[in-house]
């Protein structure tokens, strides 16, 4: 931008890769990690020729439980010690919610309202629970 006129520079096309560039805001993209909606941390393989695949975070520890992982090798697709734990915390938060449902009824017989409480009670017991074990590892950096 030229601070004379106040005027935007055209936009120039870089030499290693024609076209224009993405935006860089993961906009409605989960986190990586604990599938909260991302907040600007982002990762980058280097080692990839363009166009590279992107990974987006909410949290600088999700981020660093990210690395931490890639570095040692290990991929984000299985399933992981971090991950089974998480899912055996939220058991018991799905059982308090069963009991309020109630036991005996068939999983086809919950009204649209209960089916709603359990899903979102999975889904954010499993993110407070990713992002607290996230956030008790130690950042590799």
């Amino acid at each position: 931008m030229s601070h004379v006129a106040q005027i935007p520079s055209p936009a120039t096309e870089a030499a290693d890769r024609p076209g224009s560039d993405p935006n860089w805001h993961p906009r409605f993209m989960p986190c990586a990690v604990c599938l909260r909606p991302a907040r600007g941390f982002g990762f980058f393989n280097p080692n990839t020729p363009r166009p590279r695949e992107h990974r987006w975070f909410c949290s600088m520890p999700c981020q660093g439980l990210f690395a931490m992982r890639f570095r040692k090798g290990l991929t984000m697709i299985g399933m992981t010690d971090e991950e089974r734990l998480a899912i055996a915390l939220v058991m018991k938060r799905l059982g308090q919610t069963m009991d309020q449902i109630g036991w005996s009824k068939r999983l086809c017989d919950l009204n649209e309202t209960d089916v709603t409480a359990l899903i979102e009670e999975v889904l954010e017991g499993y993110g407070a629970e990713m992002s607290r074990i996230a956030k008790s590892q130690e950042v590799p950096f």
